[in-house]
C-alpha cells in the first residue's frame, strides 16, 4: 500500500455551509478563537504568566488530540498572542503544522512549522527543563533543508520522543505523543491484511495501554488506541476506550465519532449510529459557530456522515442510510473538482441502493459527471447488477463493458481512502460478472466468479467504513443457496460473519443454510442472533431469495424425497434463479394425476404432476 494516505491539496476555494477557504497548507484566514469547555479534561502546565494563555495552550493540545489541527494551531497562536514569551505556544503551532495520521503534510506547512519552531527554540531558555526537552525533540522533525526526506525526519522525531518518555516517565502527554510519533511512521498500515502487527505496532499499544491504566480518560490516548487496535484481529479490545470516548469531549466531533470505528467492527451498529449522529451535531455546531474551512469541515465532518450511512446500512435501516448517503454526496459534490480526494464519498448513494437491492431506484439514478470516473464506474456496476437481477442479462453485459471502459481511464494512482480505486473496481467487475452469469442460469460460472470476487475483496486495504462496502460473501452465499450447495453456503455466510460480526444479512443466510441441511436447532439459535441484529431495520429479508427456481432447463437436478405418508417421489428442480419458484415433480406409474399438497421437507405448496410410488 502506498504510504500516502490522504493528499489534502486544494487547487481552488472549497465550501461547506457557505464557508470558503483552503486546506491546512495555507494560513487560515483570521477569525475569532474562543475557549470551549467541551473538549475533554486536557491540562499540560507550561511556563506562562497568563492563566488565559495556559487555557488556550491546553485547548490547542485538546484539538490536536481530536485531529482538528487547524483549530489547534489557532488556539496555540492565541496563547502566543496573550503571552509572547510562552515557548510552548510556538512548539504547539509547529507540532500542529506537521504530518499526522490522516495527512502526510507538504513542504509549505513544514516550512511554516520550522519558522514557529525557531521561535520556540529562541524562547526555550525561559521555559522549564521539561519544556526545553519537548522543544528539542520536536526540532528533529523539521529541517531548514526542504529536500530532507520527511521519513528520515519522522524517524528522528520518534527516537527523540522515546528519550523524552524515558526521562519523564510520569508525563502521560509525552507518552501519548510518543505513541503518535510511531503511528505516523506508517499511517493506516499498523496491521497487515492477514492480521499481523507491523513493526512498532505492539509498542504503540503497550505505551497507550500504560497511559490508560493511569488515566483512563485521556482523550488522546483513547483516540489513538482505537486507531492502533481497529485493524487488528481483535478490535473488541478497543471497546472500553470507545465507551469512554463517547462522553469525554462532547464538542469535539471527531472524538465523539471515533467509537464507531470499534462499534462497526464489533457489530454494535446502533451504537455506531448514535456515535455519528452526535458527532454530526457537534461538528455542525462547531463549523457554523467558528466559520472553519478546509480539511476539517470537508473531510472530518463528512466522514461522520459516511460512517452514519454505513452503520445504518449494517443495521438494515434503508431510510436512515440513504438519507445520510444523499447528504454526503450533496455536501462534497460541489467541491470535488477543487479537492479530487473527496470523490471517494460520491459513490455511496449508489452503493447504498445496491446493498438494499433497490433496482428501480438504481435505474433512475442520474448519470454522474463524466469527470468523476470512480463514481461513474460504480454507477455502471450498480446498473448492471440491477439489470441482471431483473432478468436483463444482455443489457447488464453492456453495463459491464462500460464499467471496464471507465476503469481504464482512471489513473493507477487514484485512491479511495487507503485502497487504490483499481483494486475496488476489480471486485466490482467480478461481482457484476457473477451476477450476469447467474441471470443466464449458469450457476457454476456465477459461483466461480463470486469466489474470485471474494478473493479480490480480501485485498482491499483496511479502512472504516470499508473502501469496498458490498460484502461479497452475502452474494456468494445466496448463489450457493440457489444451487442447493447448502454446506458451502453455510461456509460463505460464516466467513462473512467472521469478517463482519452481527451482519444481519449473513446471519439470515446462515440460518437458512442450516435449516436446509436439517440443522434446525442451530438455525433457531442463529435466528435469535439475527432478530437482535436486525431489530432496528426497516426492511424484511426473504427466504425466497435463496430458493432454486425458474425456467432454464440446462440447470436441472433430479432428487428423490419420501413424504410422511410413506410415498416416495422423484422431483426436478429447474431454475432460472430470477423466476417464480417452480418445482416439477414426476414419476413413471400406470396412472398419472396431479394435485397440490404441502411437501414437509420444503414447507411450500407445489403442483405435483406425477407420483412414483
Amino acid at each position: 500500500m502506498k504510504t500516502i494516505v490522504l493528499m489534502f491539496y486544494l487547487a481552488a476555494a472549497v465550501s461547506v455551509f457557505g464557508q470558503h477557504g483552503h486546506g491546512t497548507q495555507n494560513p487560515p484566514r483570521p477569525r475569532t478563537v474562543w475557549l470551549d469547555n467541551g473538549l475533554g479534561d486536557v491540562h499540560h502546565p507550561v511556563t506562562t504568566k497568563s492563566a488565559e494563555a495556559q487555557k488556550f495552550f491546553d485547548q490547542g493540545l485538546a484539538y490536536l488530540y481530536a485531529f482538528n489541527h487547524d483549530e489547534g494551531v489557532a488556539s496555540f497562536r492565541r496563547a502566543a498572542e496573550l503571552d509572547p514569551e510562552m515557548a510552548m505556544a510556538y512548539w504547539g503551532m509547529a507540532l500542529g503544522l506537521g504530518a499526522n495520521y490522516n495527512d502526510p503534510g507538504n513542504t509549505d506547512r513544514f516550512a511554516r512549522a520550522y519558522v514557529e519552531l525557531q521561535q520556540a527554540i529562541k524562547l526555550a531558555p525561559k521555559a522549564s527543563k521539561a519544556e526545553q526537552d519537548y522543544i528539542a525533540a520536536l526540532s528533529k522533525r523539521y529541517s531548514s533543508d526542504p529536500n530532507t526526506p520527511p521519513a528520515t525526519l519522522a524517524a528522528a522525531y520518534k527516537a527523540a520522543m522515546a528519550e523524552l518518555v524515558k526521562n519523564y516517565p510520569d508525563d502521560l502527554d509525552a507518552a501519548t505523543l510518543y505513541a503518535e510519533s510511531m503511528m505516523n511512521l506508517r499511517p493506516w498500515q499498523l496491521w497487515t491484511l492477514d492480521g499481523r502487527p507491523a513493526d512498532g505496532t505492539l509498542e504503540i499499544i503497550k505505551v497507550l495501554e500504560g497511559v490508560l491504566r493511569r488515566n483512563p480518560n485521556h482523550t488522546g490516548a483513547n483516540h489513538y488506541y482505537i486507531h492502533a487496535i481497529e485493524a487488528s484481529p481483535n478490535p473488541e479490545r478497543g471497546t472500553a476506550a470507545a465507551n469512554r470516548l463517547m462522553g469525554l469531549a462532547p464538542n469535539a466531533g471527531h472524538l465523539v465519532h471515533m467509537p464507531s470505528h470499534i462499534y462497526l467492527l464489533t457489530g454494535d451498529h446502533q451504537k455506531a449510529v448514535k456515535s455519528n449522529e452526535l458527532a454530526i451535531v457537534a461538528d455542525r455546531n462547531y463549523i457554523e459557530r467558528s466559520g472553519a474551512s478546509g480539511i476539517y469541515p470537508l473531510m472530518y465532518y463528512n466522514h461522520n456522515i459516511h460512517m452514519l450511512a454505513a452503520a445504518q446500512a449494517e443495521a438494515g435501516n434503508y431510510a436512515g442510510s440513504i438519507k445520510a448517503a444523499n447528504e454526503l454526496a450533496a455536501n462534497v459534490g460541489p467541491n470535488v473538482k477543487a479537492m479530487p480526494m473527496l470523490e471517494m464519498f460520491m459513490p455511496y448513494p449508489i452503493i447504498t441502493l445496491t446493498r438494499f437491492h433497490k433496482w428501480d431506484e438504481i435505474m433512475k439514478y442520474p448519470k454522474p459527471d463524466p469527470e468523476m470516473l470512480t463514481t461513474a464506474a460504480h454507477w455502471h456496476m450498480a446498473r448492471g447488477i440491477a439489470l441482471a437481477e431483473t432478468g436483463k442479462a444482455a443489457e447488464a453485459e453492456r453495463e459491464l463493458a462500460a464499467l471496464r471502459e471507465t476503469a481504464k481511464k482512471i489513473p493507477a494512482s487514484a485512491m479511495l481512502f487507503t485502497t487504490p480505486v483499481s483494486v475496488a473496481l476489480k471486485v466490482a467487475d467480478e461481482l457484476l460478472a457473477g451476477e450476469i452469469a447467474l441471470a443466464k442460469g449458469d450457476r457454476k460460472a456465477a459461483i466461480n466468479m463470486l469466489r474470485q470476487a471474494a478473493a479480490s475483496e480480501a485485498k482491499v486495504n483496511y479502512a472504516e467504513p470499508p473502501d469496498w462496502d458490498l460484502p461479497i460473501r452475502e452474494w456468494l452465499g445466496r448463489a450457493l443457496m440457489m444451487d442447493g450447495q447448502y454446506p458451502e453456503a453455510e461456509k460463505a455466510f460464516r466467513e462473512e460473519i467472521d469478517r463482519n460480526p452481527r451482519n444481519g444479512r449473513a446471519l439470515f443466510g446462515l440460518a437458512e443454510s442450516l435449516s436446509r441441511q436439517g440443522k434446525e436447532s442451530s438455525a433457531a439459535l442463529v435466528r435469535i442472533e439475527f432478530r437482535d441484529a436486525w431489530k432496528n431495520s426497516d426492511i424484511q429479508l426473504s427466504a425466497d431469495a435463496f430458493r432454486p427456481s425458474g425456467k432454464t432447463v440446462s440447470d436441472v437436478r433430479t432428487k428423490r424425497i419420501k413424504l410422511k405418508t410413506g410415498i416416495s417421489m422423484n422431483y426436478v428442480e429447474a431454475g432460472d434463479p430470477r423466476g417464480p419458484a417452480v418445482l416439477l415433480i414426476h414419476g413413471y406409474t400406470d396412472s398419472s394425476f396431479s394435485f397440490s399438497r404441502v411437501i414437509p421437507l420444503l414447507d411450500k405448496k407445489f403442483r405435483i404432476l406425477a407420483i412414483d410410488q
